[in-house]
């Protein structure tokens, strides 16, 4: 399991290399299964949420899965609003998420 946590904006500006960058060290690692810290996540937008469906269906070729840990109120309405929060487990901390995957 690993657990990756991200920083700033999540934006149509940084969503495909950030996306990228996050599949390539999980083939490098060759975990299935990812915790996305959001402590530090302070916005994300509609290619953000493009982002983590990607990664959601990435993980899932590889039979794994994703949980989304430490979301702001912010962000945690957005996936509400968008369904994301029907599809993908967010979860208030990081323990929770572990455990969660176990």
């Amino acid at each position: 399991m690993a657990i990756v946590k991200y920083k700033g904006e999540i934006v149509f500006e940084n969503s495909n290399e950030i996306k990228e960058n996050s599949k390539d060290k999980l083939r490098e690692i060759d975990y299935n299964n990812l915790i996305m810290d959001f402590t530090e996540v302070s916005f994300i937008d509609s290619s953000g949420i493009g982002f983590i469906l990607s990664l959601f269906k990435f993980l899932r070729e590889r039979e794994g899965s994703l949980v989304i840990a430490n979301a702001n109120d912010k962000i945690k309405k957005n996936f509400e609003i968008t369904k994301l929060s029907q599809i993908i487990e967010i979860i208030d901390s990081i323990d929770e998420a572990y455990n969660y995957l176990k």
